[in-house]
C-alpha cells in the first residue's frame, strides 16, 4: 500500500488506532450564507453517508485497480492511512501551520482552506483538530478511475467520509451519572451527540500509471462542516 502521508510524520501517528460506528446523519449538499457563516474549509459537496449505488460501483473499481494498476491495493490499509492523514492535516490547519501542508495536500487546497480559515470563529477553529478517539465513523464514499488526457496518466480518486464527535468521553460520563428516567436521559444524550457531530469530507488522488514516479496519495479536496449549522439555515 502506497503511503498517504510523508514518512517524516510517522512518529506523529504512533498513538492512533481505528474505530467505527454507524453513520448518524443523511447527505446534504453545499449551501452558502453571509449571515452566521457555518463551519467550512472548502466549497465542495457536503456528503455525510454512504450511497448504495456507489458501494456497488466501488467494488468493481477495486477489481480494476487490483487487476490493472496496483495488485497490492486494499481498502482497509487505505482507510487506516486516510484516518491518519485526517488527524495530521486537521492538526496542521488548526495550528495555523499552512507552510507544513505541502506534500499532504495540493497548493489549491492550501490556498482555499487558508482563506476560509480566517473567517472561522474561535469556537469553530477548536472543532478542526481530530483525535483518533473522536472518529466515530469512517467510510470510502467513492472510488473513481480516470485518465488525464494531457499527461496520459491514470488517476485514482478515493473520497472519504468521517464523522467526528469532539470529547466523546463527556457524553459517556453524562449517561453514566444521569439521574431520573434512564431511557429519557439516554435519548437526550444521543440527540446531543447527533447535534454536535462534525463531518469531514476528504478526497485523495494518486497517479497509478505504470511509469509513475510517486506512488503516494495527495489530498485534492477537504472540508469540515456541521450538519446542525446547515439545517438551521434552511
Amino acid at each position: 500500500m502506497a503511503s498517504i502521508i510523508n514518512r517524516s510524520c510517522l512518529t506523529y501517528l504512533r498513538n492512533y488506532s481505528s474505530s467505527k460506528c454507524l453513520p448518524l446523519i443523511k447527505s446534504i449538499r453545499s449551501m452558502s450564507t453571509d449571515h452566521h457563516r457555518p463551519l467550512m474549509l472548502m466549497n465542495i459537496p457536503h456528503i455525510a453517508s454512504p450511497n448504495l449505488f456507489l458501494m456497488m460501483k466501488n467494488f468493481f473499481s477495486r477489481i480494476i485497480i487490483n487487476g490493472y494498476f496496483d495488485s497490492t491495493f486494499a481498502i482497509k490499509p487505505f482507510c487506516d492511512g486516510a484516518r491518519q492523514a485526517l488527524m495530521v492535516v486537521s492538526h496542521l490547519i488548526a495550528n495555523d501551520q499552512f507552510d507544513d501542508l505541502p506534500g499532504f495536500v495540493t497548493q489549491q487546497v492550501i490556498n482555499e482552506v487558508k482563506q476560509n480559515y480566517k473567517h472561522l470563529t474561535s469556537q469553530q477553529k477548536q472543532q478542526i483538530p481530530v483525535e483518533e478517539s473522536e472518529i466515530i465513523f469512517s467510510y470510502p464514499y467513492s472510488i473513481g478511475i480516470g485518465m488525464d488526457e494531457q499527461t496520459k496518466t491514470y488517476l485514482v480518486e478515493v473520497s472519504m467520509i468521517f464523522h467526528v464527535l469532539k470529547n466523546p468521553e463527556l457524553y459517556q460520563e453524562e449517561m453514566i451519572h444521569a439521574t431520573g428516567n434512564t431511557a429519557s436521559n439516554m435519548i437526550a444524550t444521543m440527540r446531543k451527540m447527533r447535534d454536535n457531530v462534525i463531518v469531514c469530507n476528504y478526497k485523495f488522488l494518486r497517479n497509478m500509471s505504470k511509469n509513475a514516479n510517486d506512488d503516494s496519495w495527495i489530498i485534492t479536496g477537504l472540508n469540515h462542516w456541521s450538519p446542525t449549522e446547515y439545517f438551521k439555515q434552511e
